[in-house]
């Protein structure tokens, strides 16, 4: 049963820290693995308390938070002899984190996911169409360019769009192509309606409004449909392994980067920003990186994608490779992390002085 630590009250306090004692005294784990700031310091102090209690019992936080730790005795202690070990997300993290621990003590982990997702359609199979409403398919035989997460201004979606709009895409499409950008998320600090009008600007055309939470733009005049969709896609795997390249425009944050392994796990190479730990996680092999909050490399690379598309082979062995690079990121890494914890000790103690 959850026993939630916020909002803060005495009782909610008292409830989790027996809860705590009962869960290390009945199971005895050999490892407990905390992610929260506030449970953090809830086990911290109940093990120096309960020292006979956690004697087997190995505490290791996660952190995979953007931003940094306060740099004073409070989390000195707590990041060290508070717990056992700290697992940081990527290097990004333990950087930003900026406390003095032995390095047996602490490791890097990139995202990894429980299970591996195989491509749900073969690398080589035909492109297809998906209906997008009962007038509109979308054809991902056209370059399809798919950006997946919610809309926020950190996410980079009037970026790309300004991107596009200077683009010269006519240049490097065949003459019976268009290029496609797919934006599915949902609204949360950009509302999609917004996010539609500013798509307008940018490439100018016709608008369709598909459904109540769909939209199509069109322009004939530079090639370009900008297809909106504001709602959780139930088979986004499907989408996700039929685009062309997936896009990461972010401009901060992202050090989960979990759309990124998602997409390479589908088979779907990458153009993508640096920001955060981007960079850790994507190969050069599988993905197209530019600096993050540069209009003009995102255009760039946008443009380099459609060469690249339309030279199937060299599409074919990216799509290969990102598969490849994909697989790294499955239940190995898990596995990885529990074998590391296991070499940690309950309690940590300053080495002795010789």
């Amino acid at each position: 049963n959850a026993v939630p630590l916020f909002p803060f009250s005495l009782t909610r306090f008292f409830a989790a820290w027996h809860a705590l004692g009962e869960l290390v005294k009945t199971n005895v784990p050999s490892i407990i693995w905390v992610f929260e700031g506030r449970e953090h310091t809830l086990c911290a102090l109940h093990r120096v308390i309960h020292k006979n209690l956690w004697k087997s019992t190995r505490l290791v936080r996660v952190r995979g938070q953007a931003g940094g730790v306060r740099r004073n005795p409070i989390n000195q202690w707590a990041y060290t002899q508070g717990v056992s070990g700290v697992a940081f997300a990527a290097e990004v993290v333990r950087k930003r984190a900026q406390i003095a621990m032995p390095d047996a003590q602490g490791k890097v982990q990139l995202y990894c996911t429980a299970t591996l997702k195989e491509p749900v359609l073969s690398l080589q199979s035909a492109s297809q169409h998906i209906a997008v409403s009962r007038h509109f398919a979308l054809d991902f035989n056209h370059p399809t360019i798919t950006v997946v997460g919610r809309f926020d201004p950190v996410k980079g979606h009037k970026e790309t769009l300004r991107a596009a709009s200077s683009a010269n895409f006519k240049s490097y499409l065949k003459p019976e192509q268009w290029v496609q950008l797919v934006f599915i998320g949902e609204s949360q600090n950009i509302a999609a309606p917004d996010l539609v009008q500013d798509a307008i600007g940018a490439i100018g055309g016709s608008l369709r409004q598909l459904s109540d939470h769909r939209w199509l733009i069109e322009s004939a005049e530079k090639k370009v449909r900008v297809l909106i969709i504001d709602e959780r896609i139930r088979d986004i795997e499907v989408w996700m392994r039929q685009s062309s390249f997936g896009l990461i425009p972010s401009l901060g944050s992202e050090v989960i980067c979990r759309v990124a392994v998602e997409f390479l796990q589908q088979g779907t190479p990458l153009i993508s920003s640096d920001a955060g730990a981007l960079s850790e996680v994507l190969s050069k092999s599988c993905a197209l990186v530019f600096e993050n909050n540069n209009s003009e490399k995102l255009k760039e690379a946008l443009e380099k994608s459609l060469v690249l598309f339309n030279q199937p082979e060299v599409h074919l062995a990216m799509r290969s490779n990102a598969a490849t690079h994909g697989a790294s990121f499955g239940p190995s890494g898990w596995n990885n992390l529990i074998g590391w914890a296991n070499t940690l000790q309950p309690f940590y103690s300053e080495p002795k002085p010789k």
